[in-house]
């Protein structure tokens, strides 16, 4: 085999051009965000510096490796080692908490070297394939709630640790994907509408006790339940336990709110009334909103974006970056963006769908979940639709770990649709 055909990877060569595309896309905002603005009588600092291009370079370079990696080794290999990699990877987590370096608060990190990593990236690749390993055994049985039910509770061990760090976004990923690998597993559409369900009960009872300072928005909520409930015409029993749920989580919702950080309750009050602190926890999002909507349709030129040039919008190479493609790009811009992640939805979807092997169906399902709940929130976190939660958009966003972890994914992906039918 030929050096060049070795860097081809195999599978389904639109992904690898989508991940190619993604990845230029990337290097070019990242050039944008680092480069210096011209004023009227000087060059004004972009307040990001230009390392942080050439670090990228070389961390897609890093994520090259990790998408051969992911495409050329053997499933049945991935099958086998799924469960001592997630143990080892719930290891690192424990270290982080103990020996990892505290940074602005928190501890997400391990030092390696010169290097940081970021355990909590590892963990999503390593849940993926622990979570294919579980479910795709016992696929073909009917018995999958006991198994749903046994995923779940394993789920909530990367997830208490990462909160511990703290993190909630990157722990509310595992539950995402999890969402999207039991729905793939044919769990009953009941179990997942009352999860649904119950998490809307807990919005509207925080927003009653919280924002609104009234009852009202719950109770109205829980008699519309009620009133679906009967239309639905289920057996009492599902009725009650649904209700049950509900009710428990609004309950409940209070004490959630007591064990989150502040910052964190500073930024869902924030969601809900952002001129409450306009220049504090509120300044992101309003700056994000002002800057996508500079944009308009065709934005304001390559190089050209002012709340990105004058450094209005705070962390516009991570978090916000999709900020800065809405400004100078435009709508049009950020629609091609969307359009790319949505045909690598798509082909991951496809060969889900075609794919014999178990263990193969239920990664492709697990890269695609991580894929869309990262854009979906991300992009939802950018034009003011969620709280500022701290999700960095996959391939695009500056940062090694991520941009690792989302071409392992990718890789993991190309390595479905190329080894499925005979692996």
């Amino acid at each position: 085999m030929s050096p060049l055909h070795v860097l081809l990877p195999p599978g389904d060569k639109i992904i690898f051009l989508t991940w190619i595309l993604l990845g230029m896309l990337s290097l070019a905002i990242l050039w944008s965000v680092t480069e210096p603005i011209q004023g009227p009588y000087e060059e004004l600092d972009p307040g990001v510096a230009k390392g942080v291009f050439y670090r990228q370079v070389v961390w897609l370079v890093i994520g090259f490796g990790g998408l051969l990696f992911g495409a050329y080794m053997p499933l049945r290999y991935l099958d086998n080692i799924a469960v001592p990699a997630f143990i080892f990877s719930l290891v690192l987590l424990a270290m982080t908490l103990m020996v990892g370096p505290k940074i602005a608060g928190a501890q997400r990190w391990l030092a390696v070297g010169p290097v940081r990593i970021q355990p909590s990236e590892l963990a999503k690749v390593t849940y993926i394939l622990m979570m294919a390993h579980v479910l795709g055994q016992t696929a073909d049985g009917l018995r999958k709630l006991p198994i749903t039910l046994g995923s779940l509770l394993m789920t909530f061990l990367p997830v208490i640790l990462i909160l511990r760090e703290p993190d909630l976004g990157t722990s509310l990923v595992f539950l995402a994907v999890w969402v999207g690998l039991v729905f793939w597993y044919g769990v009953p559409g009941l179990f997942l509408i009352g999860a649904g369900s119950a998490a809307a009960s807990a919005i509207f009872s925080f927003y009653s006790e919280t924002v609104a300072s009234s009852p009202w928005p719950w109770a109205i909520y829980l008699l519309i339940l009620l009133l679906a409930l009967y239309l639905a015409r289920l057996g009492i029993v599902s009725a009650v336990v649904l209700l049950v749920a509900n009710i428990t989580t609004g309950i409940g919702i209070p004490f959630f709110w007591d064990k989150l950080k502040g910052y964190q309750q500073e930024r869902i009050l924030t969601f809900f009334d952002p001129t409450r602190d306009a220049f504090g926890t509120g300044y992101q999002a309003i700056q994000s909103k002002v800057a996508i909507g500079t944009g308009g349709l065709f934005g304001t030129h390559y190089l050209q974006g002012t709340q990105k040039g004058l450094a209005f919008l705070p962390e516009r190479h991570t978090d916000f970056i999709f900020s800065v493609v809405g400004e100078e790009l435009g709508f049009f811009g950020a629609l091609f963006l969307l359009m790319l992640f949505l045909v690598l939805i798509w082909r991951g979807i496809h060969h889900a769908s075609v794919a014999r092997q178990p263990f193969a169906r239920f990664v492709a399902i697990g890269v695609i979940s991580y894929f869309v709940f990262h854009v979906v929130t991300n992009v939802a976190i950018t034009t003011g639709l969620m709280p500022v939660t701290g999700l960095p958009l996959p391939l695009i966003s500056y940062g090694g770990s991520n941009l690792l972890t989302s071409s392992i994914l990718v890789g993991l992906l190309l390595n479905v649709s190329a080894r499925s039918f005979n692996d």
